[in-house]
Protein backbone atom coordinates (compact mmCIF):
# COMPACT_ATOMS: atom_id res chain seq x y z
CA UNK A 1 0.00 0.00 0.00
CA UNK A 2 2.99 2.35 0.26
CA UNK A 3 2.99 2.80 -3.52
CA UNK A 4 -0.73 3.67 -3.46
CA UNK A 5 -0.18 6.02 -0.54
CA UNK A 6 2.63 7.81 -2.38
CA UNK A 7 0.65 8.14 -5.61
CA UNK A 8 -2.42 9.42 -3.72
CA UNK A 9 -0.26 12.03 -1.98
CA UNK A 10 1.06 13.27 -5.33
CA UNK A 11 -2.50 13.63 -6.64
CA UNK A 12 -3.66 15.58 -3.58
CA UNK A 13 -0.73 17.98 -3.91
CA UNK A 14 -1.35 18.39 -7.65
CA UNK A 15 -5.06 19.06 -7.09
CA UNK A 16 -4.30 21.67 -4.42
CA UNK A 17 -1.58 23.40 -6.45
CA UNK A 18 -3.95 25.54 -8.54
CA UNK A 19 -6.75 25.87 -5.98
CA UNK A 20 -8.04 29.27 -4.94
CA UNK A 21 -10.56 30.72 -2.54
CA UNK A 22 -14.14 30.76 -3.81
CA UNK A 23 -16.72 33.52 -3.53
CA UNK A 24 -19.48 30.90 -3.14
CA UNK A 25 -20.67 31.34 0.49
CA UNK A 26 -22.41 27.95 0.52
CA UNK A 27 -19.93 25.19 -0.34
CA UNK A 28 -21.51 21.74 -0.79
CA UNK A 29 -18.93 19.12 0.18
CA UNK A 30 -21.21 16.11 -0.35
CA UNK A 31 -22.13 17.44 -3.79
CA UNK A 32 -18.67 16.62 -5.12
CA UNK A 33 -19.92 13.10 -5.79
CA UNK A 34 -21.99 14.65 -8.59
CA UNK A 35 -20.00 15.08 -11.80
CA UNK A 36 -22.13 18.03 -12.89
CA UNK A 37 -21.53 19.85 -9.59
CA UNK A 38 -17.78 19.32 -9.30
CA UNK A 39 -17.28 20.54 -12.91
CA UNK A 40 -19.50 23.58 -12.41
CA UNK A 41 -18.29 27.11 -11.73
CA UNK A 42 -20.19 27.11 -8.44
CA UNK A 43 -18.41 24.03 -7.04
CA UNK A 44 -16.80 24.89 -3.72
CA UNK A 45 -15.33 23.04 -0.74
CA UNK A 46 -15.40 24.14 2.87
CA UNK A 47 -12.10 24.69 4.67
CA UNK A 48 -10.97 26.31 7.95
CA UNK A 49 -10.03 29.45 6.04
CA UNK A 50 -13.14 29.68 3.88
CA UNK A 51 -14.61 28.11 0.73
CA UNK A 52 -12.12 26.78 -1.83
CA UNK A 53 -12.57 25.98 -5.51
CA UNK A 54 -10.43 23.74 -7.72
CA UNK A 55 -9.17 24.39 -11.21
CA UNK A 56 -10.18 22.13 -14.08
CA UNK A 57 -6.89 20.26 -13.68
CA UNK A 58 -7.49 20.07 -9.94
CA UNK A 59 -10.89 18.43 -10.47
CA UNK A 60 -9.31 15.93 -12.86
CA UNK A 61 -6.66 15.10 -10.25
CA UNK A 62 -9.41 14.59 -7.66
CA UNK A 63 -11.19 12.22 -10.05
CA UNK A 64 -7.97 10.33 -10.63
CA UNK A 65 -7.44 10.13 -6.86
CA UNK A 66 -10.95 8.79 -6.26
CA UNK A 67 -10.52 6.19 -9.03
CA UNK A 68 -7.19 5.09 -7.54
CA UNK A 69 -8.53 4.61 -4.03
CA UNK A 70 -11.79 3.04 -5.20
CA UNK A 71 -9.83 0.16 -6.70
CA UNK A 72 -8.40 -0.77 -3.30
CA UNK A 73 -10.47 -3.47 -1.53
CA UNK A 74 -9.67 -2.14 1.95
CA UNK A 75 -10.98 1.28 0.94
CA UNK A 76 -14.18 -0.10 -0.63
CA UNK A 77 -14.81 -2.21 2.47
CA UNK A 78 -14.50 0.76 4.79
CA UNK A 79 -15.88 3.78 2.98
CA UNK A 80 -18.95 4.71 1.02
CA UNK A 81 -17.48 5.61 -2.36
CA UNK A 82 -20.12 8.31 -2.74
CA UNK A 83 -19.17 9.91 0.59
CA UNK A 84 -15.49 9.53 -0.23
CA UNK A 85 -15.71 12.30 -2.86
CA UNK A 86 -16.53 14.87 -0.19
CA UNK A 87 -13.82 13.68 2.21
CA UNK A 88 -11.13 13.79 -0.47
CA UNK A 89 -12.28 17.21 -1.64
CA UNK A 90 -12.09 18.63 1.91
CA UNK A 91 -8.61 17.11 2.33
CA UNK A 92 -7.47 18.96 -0.78
CA UNK A 93 -9.04 22.20 0.47
CA UNK A 94 -7.32 21.77 3.83
CA UNK A 95 -3.95 21.16 2.17
CA UNK A 96 -4.34 24.34 0.10
CA UNK A 97 -2.28 27.03 1.78
CA UNK A 98 -1.21 24.99 4.81
CA UNK A 99 2.38 24.55 5.97
CA UNK A 100 4.19 21.28 5.17
CA UNK A 101 1.49 20.20 2.72
CA UNK A 102 3.11 16.89 1.79
CA UNK A 103 3.29 15.68 5.40
CA UNK A 104 -0.29 16.80 6.01
CA UNK A 105 -1.48 15.10 2.84
CA UNK A 106 0.15 11.82 3.81
CA UNK A 107 -1.33 12.02 7.31
CA UNK A 108 -4.87 12.73 6.08
CA UNK A 109 -4.74 10.07 3.37
CA UNK A 110 -3.51 7.57 5.95
CA UNK A 111 -6.84 8.00 7.73
CA UNK A 112 -8.57 6.87 4.56
CA UNK A 113 -6.22 4.05 3.55
CA UNK A 114 -5.30 2.59 6.95
CA UNK A 115 -8.25 2.47 9.30
CA UNK A 116 -9.27 0.60 12.43
CA UNK A 117 -12.85 -0.62 12.84
CA UNK A 118 -15.39 1.95 14.03
CA UNK A 119 -17.48 1.63 17.16
CA UNK A 120 -21.14 2.50 16.60
CA UNK A 121 -23.70 2.76 19.41
CA UNK A 122 -27.38 3.60 19.08
CA UNK A 123 -30.63 3.16 20.92
CA UNK A 124 -33.13 0.66 19.61
CA UNK A 125 -36.90 0.80 19.77
CA UNK A 126 -39.59 -1.77 20.52
CA UNK A 127 -37.21 -4.22 22.20
CA UNK A 128 -37.87 -5.46 25.74
CA UNK A 129 -34.81 -6.22 27.85
CA UNK A 130 -34.09 -7.19 31.43
CA UNK A 131 -30.80 -8.02 33.09
CA UNK A 132 -27.26 -7.87 31.80
CA UNK A 133 -26.25 -7.09 28.22
CA UNK A 134 -25.10 -9.93 25.99
CA UNK A 135 -22.54 -10.16 23.24
CA UNK A 136 -23.87 -11.58 19.98
CA UNK A 137 -21.89 -12.40 16.89
CA UNK A 138 -18.27 -11.38 16.59
CA UNK A 139 -18.45 -7.76 17.68
CA UNK A 140 -21.99 -6.84 18.78
CA UNK A 141 -23.45 -6.00 22.20
CA UNK A 142 -27.11 -5.44 23.07
CA UNK A 143 -28.69 -4.55 26.40
CA UNK A 144 -29.85 -1.79 28.72
CA UNK A 145 -27.75 1.35 28.46
CA UNK A 146 -25.96 1.35 31.80
CA UNK A 147 -22.49 0.78 33.24
CA UNK A 148 -22.64 -2.94 32.43
CA UNK A 149 -23.30 -2.04 28.78
CA UNK A 150 -20.29 0.29 28.72
CA UNK A 151 -18.14 -2.50 30.20
CA UNK A 152 -19.38 -4.94 27.56
CA UNK A 153 -18.56 -2.47 24.76
CA UNK A 154 -15.10 -1.98 26.24
CA UNK A 155 -14.58 -5.74 26.09
CA UNK A 156 -15.09 -5.62 22.32
CA UNK A 157 -11.63 -4.08 22.16
CA UNK A 158 -10.39 -1.63 19.56
CA UNK A 159 -12.12 1.74 19.67
CA UNK A 160 -14.60 0.30 22.17
CA UNK A 161 -11.75 -0.04 24.66
CA UNK A 162 -9.80 3.05 23.65
CA UNK A 163 -12.79 5.39 23.96
CA UNK A 164 -14.47 4.02 27.10
CA UNK A 165 -14.78 7.42 28.77
CA UNK A 166 -16.39 8.99 25.71
CA UNK A 167 -18.83 6.07 25.42
CA UNK A 168 -19.73 6.33 29.13
CA UNK A 169 -20.39 10.06 28.69
CA UNK A 170 -22.58 9.40 25.66
CA UNK A 171 -24.65 6.83 27.57
CA UNK A 172 -24.92 9.09 30.63
CA UNK A 173 -26.02 12.13 28.65
CA UNK A 174 -28.82 10.45 26.66
CA UNK A 175 -32.15 12.22 27.12
CA UNK A 176 -34.41 9.48 25.83
CA UNK A 177 -37.14 8.09 28.02
CA UNK A 178 -37.12 4.62 29.47
CA UNK A 179 -36.89 1.93 28.25
CA UNK A 180 -33.39 2.59 26.97
CA UNK A 181 -32.07 -0.44 25.14
CA UNK A 182 -28.88 0.01 23.16
CA UNK A 183 -26.91 -1.80 20.50
CA UNK A 184 -23.18 -1.49 19.86
CA UNK A 185 -21.14 -2.87 16.99
CA UNK A 186 -17.48 -2.83 16.05
CA UNK A 187 -17.57 -2.68 12.26
CA UNK A 188 -14.96 -2.18 9.51
CA UNK A 189 -16.80 0.73 7.86
CA UNK A 190 -16.23 4.41 8.56
CA UNK A 191 -18.72 7.27 8.91
CA UNK A 192 -21.92 6.62 6.97
CA UNK A 193 -20.86 3.11 6.03
CA UNK A 194 -20.22 2.32 9.70
CA UNK A 195 -23.76 3.37 10.62
CA UNK A 196 -25.23 1.25 7.84
CA UNK A 197 -23.16 -1.80 8.80
CA UNK A 198 -24.11 -1.51 12.47
CA UNK A 199 -27.78 -1.09 11.59
CA UNK A 200 -27.57 -4.17 9.35
CA UNK A 201 -25.97 -6.14 12.22
CA UNK A 202 -28.85 -5.18 14.51
CA UNK A 203 -31.48 -6.11 11.94
CA UNK A 204 -29.75 -9.42 11.26
CA UNK A 205 -29.85 -10.24 14.97
CA UNK A 206 -33.55 -9.41 15.28
CA UNK A 207 -34.59 -10.93 11.94
CA UNK A 208 -32.73 -14.20 12.46
CA UNK A 209 -34.17 -14.54 15.95
CA UNK A 210 -37.71 -13.91 14.75
CA UNK A 211 -37.34 -16.34 11.86
CA UNK A 212 -35.82 -19.13 13.96
CA UNK A 213 -37.96 -18.84 17.09
CA UNK A 214 -40.50 -21.63 17.16
CA UNK A 215 -43.96 -21.82 18.76
CA UNK A 216 -44.53 -18.15 18.01
CA UNK A 217 -48.20 -18.28 19.01
CA UNK A 218 -47.32 -19.70 22.43
CA UNK A 219 -44.95 -16.79 22.90
CA UNK A 220 -47.65 -14.30 21.85
CA UNK A 221 -45.67 -13.27 18.78
CA UNK A 222 -48.30 -12.37 16.21
CA UNK A 223 -47.69 -11.36 12.62
CA UNK A 224 -49.89 -9.12 10.43
CA UNK A 225 -49.78 -6.27 12.96
CA UNK A 226 -48.01 -3.92 10.59
CA UNK A 227 -44.63 -2.34 11.21
CA UNK A 228 -45.78 0.11 13.90
CA UNK A 229 -44.03 -1.92 16.57
CA UNK A 230 -41.16 -3.17 14.43
CA UNK A 231 -37.75 -2.97 16.12
CA UNK A 232 -35.41 -0.41 14.66
CA UNK A 233 -33.11 2.52 15.34
CA UNK A 234 -34.78 4.66 17.96
CA UNK A 235 -35.61 8.13 16.74
CA UNK A 236 -36.03 6.84 13.20
CA UNK A 237 -38.37 4.10 14.41
CA UNK A 238 -40.54 5.30 17.30
CA UNK A 239 -40.44 3.39 20.56
CA UNK A 240 -44.17 2.93 21.15
CA UNK A 241 -43.94 2.43 24.91
CA UNK A 242 -41.90 5.58 25.45
CA UNK A 243 -44.11 7.68 23.16
CA UNK A 244 -47.25 6.31 24.80
CA UNK A 245 -45.99 7.27 28.26
CA UNK A 246 -45.03 10.75 27.08
CA UNK A 247 -48.33 11.48 25.33
CA UNK A 248 -50.40 10.11 28.19
CA UNK A 249 -48.97 12.76 30.50
CA UNK A 250 -50.04 15.52 28.11
CA UNK A 251 -53.44 14.01 27.32
CA UNK A 252 -52.50 13.54 23.68
CA UNK A 253 -52.36 9.73 23.73
CA UNK A 254 -55.29 9.67 21.29
CA UNK A 255 -52.66 10.36 18.62
CA UNK A 256 -51.54 6.73 18.95
CA UNK A 257 -54.80 5.11 17.91
CA UNK A 258 -57.21 5.37 15.01
CA UNK A 259 -60.95 5.81 15.51
CA UNK A 260 -62.65 5.47 12.11
CA UNK A 261 -66.36 5.73 11.49
CA UNK A 262 -67.94 3.03 9.33
CA UNK A 263 -71.46 3.48 7.93
CA UNK A 264 -72.70 0.33 6.24
CA UNK A 265 -75.72 -1.93 5.75
CA UNK A 266 -75.99 -2.51 9.49
CA UNK A 267 -75.88 1.13 10.47
CA UNK A 268 -72.96 3.15 11.76
CA UNK A 269 -70.16 1.96 13.97
CA UNK A 270 -67.12 3.60 15.51
CA UNK A 271 -64.28 1.95 17.33
CA UNK A 272 -60.62 2.12 18.07
CA UNK A 273 -57.77 0.49 16.21
CA UNK A 274 -54.74 0.20 18.44
CA UNK A 275 -51.36 -0.90 17.18
CA UNK A 276 -49.53 -0.74 20.50
CA UNK A 277 -48.14 -4.26 20.92
CA UNK A 278 -45.69 -5.41 23.55
CA UNK A 279 -42.07 -4.92 22.46
CA UNK A 280 -40.19 -7.97 21.24
CA UNK A 281 -38.79 -9.82 24.31
CA UNK A 282 -35.42 -10.35 22.65
CA UNK A 283 -33.48 -11.20 25.82
CA UNK A 284 -36.16 -13.69 26.84
CA UNK A 285 -36.15 -15.33 23.41
CA UNK A 286 -32.38 -15.63 23.34
CA UNK A 287 -32.43 -17.33 26.75
CA UNK A 288 -33.35 -20.46 24.78
CA UNK A 289 -29.94 -22.12 24.37
CA UNK A 290 -30.66 -23.76 21.02
CA UNK A 291 -32.03 -20.54 19.53
CA UNK A 292 -29.14 -18.50 20.93
CA UNK A 293 -26.62 -20.96 19.47
CA UNK A 294 -28.35 -20.97 16.08
CA UNK A 295 -28.41 -17.17 15.81
CA UNK A 296 -24.79 -17.03 16.98
CA UNK A 297 -23.79 -19.52 14.27
CA UNK A 298 -25.43 -17.36 11.59
CA UNK A 299 -23.81 -14.18 12.90
CA UNK A 300 -20.27 -15.49 13.37
CA UNK A 301 -19.68 -17.95 10.54
CA UNK A 302 -19.38 -16.29 7.14
CA UNK A 303 -19.98 -18.47 4.11
CA UNK A 304 -22.27 -18.54 1.09
CA UNK A 305 -24.44 -21.28 2.58
CA UNK A 306 -25.30 -19.48 5.82
CA UNK A 307 -25.75 -16.24 3.89
CA UNK A 308 -28.98 -17.83 2.65
CA UNK A 309 -30.37 -17.61 6.16
CA UNK A 310 -29.51 -13.90 6.41
CA UNK A 311 -31.36 -13.15 3.18
CA UNK A 312 -34.27 -15.36 4.16
CA UNK A 313 -34.47 -13.68 7.57
CA UNK A 314 -34.81 -10.23 5.98
CA UNK A 315 -37.70 -11.44 3.82
CA UNK A 316 -39.25 -13.30 6.73
CA UNK A 317 -39.22 -10.00 8.64
CA UNK A 318 -41.03 -8.32 5.75
CA UNK A 319 -43.64 -11.08 5.97
CA UNK A 320 -43.92 -10.93 9.75
CA UNK A 321 -44.27 -7.14 9.92
CA UNK A 322 -46.63 -6.81 6.97
CA UNK A 323 -50.17 -5.60 7.53
CA UNK A 324 -51.75 -7.29 4.50
CA UNK A 325 -51.97 -11.05 4.01
CA UNK A 326 -51.01 -11.03 0.35
CA UNK A 327 -47.88 -8.97 1.05
CA UNK A 328 -46.98 -11.30 3.90
CA UNK A 329 -47.50 -14.41 1.75
CA UNK A 330 -45.36 -13.04 -1.07
CA UNK A 331 -42.52 -12.15 1.30
CA UNK A 332 -42.71 -15.56 3.00
CA UNK A 333 -42.49 -17.21 -0.42
CA UNK A 334 -39.40 -15.18 -1.29
CA UNK A 335 -37.86 -16.16 2.08
CA UNK A 336 -38.40 -19.81 1.22
CA UNK A 337 -36.86 -19.25 -2.22
CA UNK A 338 -33.83 -17.64 -0.57
CA UNK A 339 -33.32 -20.76 1.54
CA UNK A 340 -33.74 -23.29 -1.24
CA UNK A 341 -32.92 -21.55 -4.50
CA UNK A 342 -29.92 -21.29 -6.75
CA UNK A 343 -28.16 -18.44 -8.52
CA UNK A 344 -29.56 -19.87 -11.73
CA UNK A 345 -33.34 -19.80 -11.33
CA UNK A 346 -34.83 -23.18 -10.49
CA UNK A 347 -38.26 -24.33 -11.70
CA UNK A 348 -40.98 -24.86 -9.12
CA UNK A 349 -40.61 -28.62 -9.37
CA UNK A 350 -36.95 -28.47 -8.34
CA UNK A 351 -37.74 -26.14 -5.42
CA UNK A 352 -40.48 -28.50 -4.27
CA UNK A 353 -38.08 -31.43 -4.40
CA UNK A 354 -35.45 -29.58 -2.38
CA UNK A 355 -38.00 -28.65 0.26
CA UNK A 356 -39.13 -32.28 0.51
CA UNK A 357 -35.56 -33.58 0.74
CA UNK A 358 -34.99 -31.45 3.82
CA UNK A 359 -37.29 -33.90 5.60
CA UNK A 360 -35.16 -36.65 7.20
CA UNK A 361 -38.01 -39.19 7.18
CA UNK A 362 -38.47 -40.45 3.59
CA UNK A 363 -42.10 -41.49 4.16
CA UNK A 364 -43.00 -37.88 5.03
CA UNK A 365 -41.40 -36.28 1.99
CA UNK A 366 -44.45 -36.56 -0.25
CA UNK A 367 -46.43 -34.59 2.33
CA UNK A 368 -43.71 -31.94 2.42
CA UNK A 369 -43.74 -31.76 -1.38
CA UNK A 370 -47.51 -31.12 -1.43
CA UNK A 371 -47.05 -28.51 1.27
CA UNK A 372 -44.48 -26.62 -0.78
CA UNK A 373 -46.60 -26.91 -3.93
CA UNK A 374 -49.45 -25.22 -2.11
CA UNK A 375 -47.23 -22.46 -0.77
CA UNK A 376 -45.61 -21.91 -4.15
CA UNK A 377 -48.99 -21.69 -5.86
CA UNK A 378 -50.15 -18.99 -3.45
CA UNK A 379 -46.90 -17.06 -3.79
CA UNK A 380 -47.08 -17.14 -7.59
CA UNK A 381 -50.72 -16.10 -7.70
CA UNK A 382 -50.05 -13.12 -5.43
CA UNK A 383 -46.94 -12.14 -7.41
CA UNK A 384 -49.00 -12.03 -10.62
CA UNK A 385 -51.81 -9.94 -9.18
CA UNK A 386 -54.30 -12.69 -8.45
CA UNK A 387 -56.52 -13.12 -5.41
CA UNK A 388 -56.00 -16.14 -3.20
CA UNK A 389 -58.90 -17.47 -1.15
CA UNK A 390 -56.60 -19.73 0.83
CA UNK A 391 -55.16 -16.75 2.66
CA UNK A 392 -58.54 -16.31 4.34
CA UNK A 393 -58.77 -19.95 5.37
CA UNK A 394 -57.72 -20.86 8.90
CA UNK A 395 -54.06 -20.25 9.68
CA UNK A 396 -52.68 -20.70 6.19
CA UNK A 397 -50.36 -17.70 6.38
CA UNK A 398 -49.00 -18.78 9.76
CA UNK A 399 -48.39 -22.25 8.29
CA UNK A 400 -46.51 -20.65 5.43
CA UNK A 401 -44.36 -18.62 7.81
CA UNK A 402 -43.79 -21.69 9.99
CA UNK A 403 -42.56 -23.55 6.92
CA UNK A 404 -39.83 -20.92 6.51
CA UNK A 405 -38.82 -21.43 10.13
CA UNK A 406 -38.80 -25.21 9.67
CA UNK A 407 -36.71 -25.01 6.50
CA UNK A 408 -34.26 -22.60 8.15
CA UNK A 409 -33.70 -25.05 11.01
CA UNK A 410 -33.27 -27.89 8.53
CA UNK A 411 -30.54 -25.90 6.76
CA UNK A 412 -28.81 -25.34 10.09
CA UNK A 413 -29.01 -29.10 10.71
CA UNK A 414 -27.56 -29.65 7.24
CA UNK A 415 -24.70 -27.31 8.10
CA UNK A 416 -23.98 -29.16 11.35
CA UNK A 417 -24.53 -32.71 10.06
CA UNK A 418 -22.90 -32.60 6.64
CA UNK A 419 -20.51 -29.65 7.13
CA UNK A 420 -22.10 -27.79 4.22
CA UNK A 421 -20.60 -24.31 3.84
CA UNK A 422 -20.94 -23.42 0.16
CA UNK A 423 -23.66 -23.32 -2.49
CA UNK A 424 -21.86 -25.99 -4.49
CA UNK A 425 -21.80 -28.36 -1.51
CA UNK A 426 -25.47 -27.55 -0.90
CA UNK A 427 -26.47 -28.55 -4.43
CA UNK A 428 -24.26 -31.65 -4.42
CA UNK A 429 -25.81 -32.84 -1.16
CA UNK A 430 -29.32 -32.67 -2.61
CA UNK A 431 -28.18 -34.84 -5.52
CA UNK A 432 -26.68 -37.35 -3.13
CA UNK A 433 -29.79 -37.50 -0.95
CA UNK A 434 -31.97 -37.85 -4.05
CA UNK A 435 -29.94 -40.83 -5.31
CA UNK A 436 -29.64 -42.39 -1.87
CA UNK A 437 -25.85 -42.15 -1.61
CA UNK A 438 -26.23 -40.03 1.52
CA UNK A 439 -28.98 -39.99 4.12
CA UNK A 440 -30.16 -37.84 6.97
CA UNK A 441 -29.34 -39.46 10.31
CA UNK A 442 -32.45 -40.58 12.17
CA UNK A 443 -30.85 -40.91 15.59
CA UNK A 444 -33.34 -41.16 18.42
CA UNK A 445 -34.17 -37.84 20.02
CA UNK A 446 -32.32 -35.81 17.38
CA UNK A 447 -34.58 -33.37 15.68
CA UNK A 448 -34.58 -29.70 14.88
CA UNK A 449 -36.94 -27.29 16.66
CA UNK A 450 -40.21 -26.65 14.87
Amino acid sequence: MDKIHNKATELVLAAAADAEFSDNPKPWDYGWCSQSYRHSQAAAISSPNGPVRLSKVGVEKLEELHALLSKQPQVRDRWSLEELWGYLATFIAFIYGCEEPEDRARLLLGRIIYTEPSIVIFLVSNIAWAGDPIRMGKKNVIGLLDDAFVDAVQNLGGRGKAHRAQIATYVGDLKHREPRVGFAALVPGQRGKARLQAARNFQALVDLTMMLVTNKSDRRLWSLRGDTNRPGLRGITLDRKAVEASLRESGDHVELYSSPLVIDALGDKGGIQWRGEDPIPLKELLADDSLHAAVETCLTQENSFLRRLHVAARWFAESYWASAQDDAALAAGVALDALLGSKSALPGRAMKERYALLEPEPRTRSKRAREHEEFYSVRSTVAHGGEVRKLNEGNFLRSMQDSVTWAAWRLLDMHATFSVSSDKEFETLFDEIRWGTREWPLAEGKDSPG
